[in-house]
Parts: structure tokens; sequence; C-alpha cells
């Protein structure tokens, strides 16, 4: 069964060589690489054309303006391979992340979709700083609770496209959230392989910090999710005393208030100057569903 890794890419010539030495490490290596690269201007693109020349396995590459999504969507159109990986250039898989992400899909054919497990990485000062504040990830109970990045995930091509693929009509982020929440609507069958393992570094400083977190808040409004934390942040963000009620109280308090205020902006940003969901996106069970979701969602409770 085809095994093809995907991987979208934007500005990264910093991580870029460290990524690929971690990809050329793999204990097992994918059939297939699709690059699809936005439009680096960093040199990202050049370096790029060298691993393709240089690699014991075929590569396709591809540079074009588009978002997060829509380089999935593209590179996942290049391939035919029946299993995807997914990883972004700025995160480092384990030598083992490759067969472990996708092993699970091999061995049982109910599976649609493989989830690992994403470990943040604090290496400078500023980024064990913000140790406390990020900690590491919880680790999922059962399959409700997974909700892959597709920075470490694998699923069925078929899986992919009945979902309707990552939804292009975000402006930047969310896209995995919104996609997985898709999934389960529809009734794929999760699973968390803990051994799967990539390592993610956090924000170099703050003020990329911040900016992710605007990010995250603008893409999460757009896609109508987590309402009810981001109404939190806004919250706290208008009532600044409320920070000193965490376990943290006055240590690093403004600079936990400006996180919070950061995602609360961009939730409102995203709400009202975000896109708008497409008319034939139908919110079904609080989650944004394509048309072809939609089929498989109204397929799926039949069954059941």
């Amino acid at each position: 069964m085809k095994r093809a890794l995907i991987v979208t890419l934007y500005n990264e010539a910093n991580n870029v060589l460290r990524w690929w030495d971690c990809l050329a490490a793999q204990e097992i290596l994918p059939d297939e690489i699709v690059l699809v690269d936005g439009g680096s201007t960093d040199g990202t693109w050049e370096q790029l054309q060298i691993f393709a020349r240089q690699s014991r396995i075929p590569i396709k590459l591809k540079q074009q303006r588009c978002n997060i999504a829509e380089g999935r969507n593209l590179a996942i159109a290049m391939t035919d391979a029946e299993i995807i990986a997914s990883n972004d250039a700025g995160s480092f898989p384990q030598k083992n992340w490759f067969e472990e992400i996708t092993r699970p899909l091999i061995e049982n054919h109910e599976l649609d979709v493989v989830g690992g497990y994403s470990e943040n990485l604090f290496e400078n000062e500023f980024q064990k700083f913000l140790a406390p504040f990020e900690g590491q990830p919880a680790k999922p109970a059962n399959p409700e609770e997974i909700y892959p990045s597709s920075r470490n995930v694998a699923f069925r091509r078929r899986a992919w496209a009945e979902v309707g693929g990552y939804p292009e009509w975000l402006t930047l982020t969310a896209e995995d959230a919104l996609f997985n929440f898709g999934l389960h609507q529809i009734g794929r069958q999760f699973f968390y392989n803990p051994q799967a393992i990539v390592r993610w570094p956090a924000r170099t400083n703050a003020a990329a910090y911040f900016k992710m977190l605007y990010l995250y808040g603008y893409g999460a409004a757009e896609a109508r999710l987590y309402a009810p934390y981001f109404r939190n942040r806004i919250l706290i963000a208008c009532l600044p005393p409320l920070v000193l009620l965490s376990r943290w109280r006055w240590r690093h308090a403004i600079f936990r208030y400006r996180k919070n205020l950061a995602s609360a902006r961009g939730w409102l940003a995203g709400r009202l100057w975000g896109k708008c969901p497409p008319p034939d996106w139908k919110r079904i069970n609080g989650v944004l569903l394509s048309p072809e979701a939609q089929k498989h969602f109204r397929s799926f409770c039949d069954f059941k």
C-alpha cells in the first residue's frame, strides 16, 4: 500500500535543513514525498530543489502562493498514495516517526486517521521562559478526544475526500482543526499512537508568540470553533484583574494578560473581518461541514 509524505512550508530557511536531516534519518522512508512551498523568499525553495536532487526517493516539488489548506490539498492531489502522512518543515520528526504514524493504518483497515504526539521543544531563553505556560500537550484518553495537528498525522485518502479536503476558504489557520472535526462528524475512526513523536519548537520571541496566538484566534473565529474558550479570553482582556485568579497570581501577570489579549484580539478580528463560510457549508452538531461531508454525515447517521 503506497505511503506518501506531504509537507507544506513557507520561509523556513532557519529550520528546513534540520528538518531534512530528521526526515533522511527515518528508519522507514515514504514511497514518495510531496513538498509545496507557499512562495518562500528566504532561500527555502532553492534548498528544497537541492534536497530533491539528492534524495533517494521520488520528490515532487511545487511552489505556489496559497494558504495552508490549499497547500495541503494541492500536495495530496499531486500523489496517488492511499495513505497520506503530513508534517511541517518547522517541526522535527523522530527517526521512527513515519513508520509509527502509518503502521496502524496498514495493520488495521478499519482505522481512518492516526494522530501522533507533538512534543513542545524549548531551546533558547525565551522558549525556556514559555515552558511553564505551554507545558506539554495532554495525551488523549479515547478516540473522541483525538484532534491531531497536521504536523503529525496520517490518514487514508478516501477519508480526506469524504470530508471535502482541508477547508481552503479559511484565511490561514484552523484548517486542521476543522478538518478533524469534520472527520469525527462523519464517523471516521481515529487512533492515537504516542510512539509517533514530532518535536515542535515554541516561538523564539515574544512578538512571534503573540502573533501566533492572534492568528490562532482569528482562524478559530472563522471556523466557528472554541467559542467558550475565546469568550473567557475576551473577559480577561476586558477585566485585567481576572488574570490574578490563576495559580500564578502575580508571577508574570503582565505577560499572561498579553497572552489573553492577543487571543481575544484575534478571535474578535476573525468574527468581525474574517471570511464567512461558503453558503453550501452547513453547521451540523455545532460543526461546519462541507457539501461532501454533509453527504457522508447523512450516510453515517443512517448506518447508526
